[in-house]
């Protein structure tokens, strides 16, 4: 299960999402796949179901849309914008 922990927040500027990570004071632009699963986010959810909902999405794979959610999860649970439980 994923969340977002309350260090970040997030907003849409012309053509981007960005979070800013408020302790850090660092902001980060998201792409679509990445603008995507935080959105979902916004209520925790299971890796699976955010895969299978990013394949559905964007009209790829499941096996790739597995791979491109675990190393949004393992960046942002670095930077403590996410935890994993």
């Amino acid at each position: 299960m994923l969340r977002r922990t309350e260090r970040a927040v997030y907003g849409d500027v012309p053509g981007e999402t960005v979070l800013l990570d408020t302790d850090a004071g660092i902001a980060l632009r998201l792409n679509s796949t990445g603008a995507w699963i935080w959105e979902q986010l916004e209520q925790p959810r299971p890796v699976g179901q955010l895969a299978r909902g990013l394949a559905e999405r964007f009209e790829i794979d499941e096996g790739r849309a597995l791979d491109d959610v675990l190393a949004f999860a393992r960046e942002m649970t670095r930077r403590e914008l996410l935890t994993a439980s």
